[in-house]
Order: C-alpha cells, then sequence, then structure tokens
C-alpha cells in the first residue's frame, strides 16, 4: 500500500512533505518504504515502494549486473548507498556533493546533487532518511560564462551575445534585477552631484 508507513501519523508525513527536496525512507537495501511530496512529484507511479533508488532514479549502473541496484562493481562508490549504509550504521550523512548519472528518454545526464542521511527510527524499526537535492540550477549558475571583457554581454551556447540582465532573466526566472549605480559609475557620469 503506498505510504503506508506513516499511515498513522499524518505529523510525520505533513512534516516531510514541507522539505522542498526529494525525501525517501529507505530499508537496508535502500528499497522505498516512502516519499514525500517533492519526490512524489519528480518520482510519479505506484510501482516505486519496494524498489531500490537506483532502479526508481533510473541510474545507469542499477541494471550493470541481474541482480540490479546495489550489486554492481560500482555500487561501492555510489553515495547514495554509502548514505544509506552510514545512517543505519547510526551515522549522519551531510550534504555530500555527486552527481547522480541517470538515463531518460535514451540520454545519459549527469544530475548534479547534494546527499544527506540520517538514522531514523520508526515503530521500533531503523530507517534511513534519505535526501537528494537537485542543485542543478546552482551549478548552471558556477559553471564559467563567457563575458565580453568591454561590454559585459554573456556568449549563450548558440554563440550569439547577450546582456546580462537578458541572460540572467532566461536562465534564473525567480530572480527580479533592479538597477543602480555604483560609486565609481555615479562619479563618471555624474560629477557634479558625486561627493
Amino acid at each position: 500500500m503506498p505510504d503506508s508507513l506513516f499511515e498513522n501519523a499524518a505529523f510525520m508525513r505533513h512534516a516531510l512533505d514541507a522539505i522542498p527536496s526529494m525525501v525517501l525512507v529507505t530499508d537496508e537495501d535502500a528499497r522505498i518504504l516512502y516519499r514525500n511530496l517533492a519526490a512524489r512529484e519528480l518520482l510519479a507511479g505506484e510501482k516505486i515502494y519496494g524498489m531500490r533508488v537506483g532502479e526508481v532514479m533510473h541510474c545507469v549502473h542499477s541494471t550493470d549486473v541481474p541482480a540490479g541496484c546495489g550489486r554492481g562493481p560500482r555500487c561501492a562508490d555510489c553515495i547514495v548507498r554509502r548514505s544509506v549504509n552510514a545512517a543505519l550504521s547510526g551515522q549522519a550523512f551531510r550534504r555530500e556533493r555527486t552527481d547522480i548519472t541517470v538515463t531518460m528518454r535514451g540520454k545519459t545526464l549527469a544530475v548534479p546533487a547534494l546527499v544527506s542521511s540520517s538514522p531514523f527510527t520508526f515503530s521500533e524499526k531503523l530507517h534511513a532518511l534519505l535526501v537528494i537535492e537537485d542543485i542543478s540550477e546552482l551549478a548552471e549558475l558556477r559553471a564559467l560564462l563567457p563575458i565580453c571583457s568591454s561590454c559585459k554581454k554573456i556568449r549563450t551556447e548558440d554563440g550569439s551575445w547577450e546582456k546580462v540582465e537578458v541572460y540572467i532573466r532566461a536562465h534564473v526566472p525567480e530572480v527580479n534585477l533592479s538597477h543602480g549605480l555604483c560609486p565609481d559609475c555615479a562619479r563618471k557620469l555624474y560629477p557634479s552631484h558625486s561627493d
């Protein structure tokens, strides 16, 4: 039954659903027992419960061996696996940076993420509380942007040049821009009004 882990714990469901990042509660084999609202929006479908995280997230290594996620030669280095193991050993795992390599619609993508986990006891059973933060937008912003050293326009992927304001509005829509003058420009443009 989907979401049955917290069937009688409405506060727990509401608390986890309020977290904007993907939160999964897993067992010792990284099988998903519960997912919060953010995870339900990203990982839709009824067959998710009881499946391993790598299978659900379409990890490219989840099919390396017939036994599936967690059994292949590369799984020992998987941060998601290591974080679940750490949590079930009683240790917290805090915001470890990784690229989760997934296959979607025939394309292989490296999704930058921060992975955290902590031990979580519920109904006298130990679980791993796994948080996966998608930091794709942050990684894009931190990437090197080619900018003209004279006019300060930014070169886009297609080779055209855009004003900084236009580029930021197109790539970071939740940012509101305002304009002002730095002290140097104020003195240069309005010398009689500057002190």
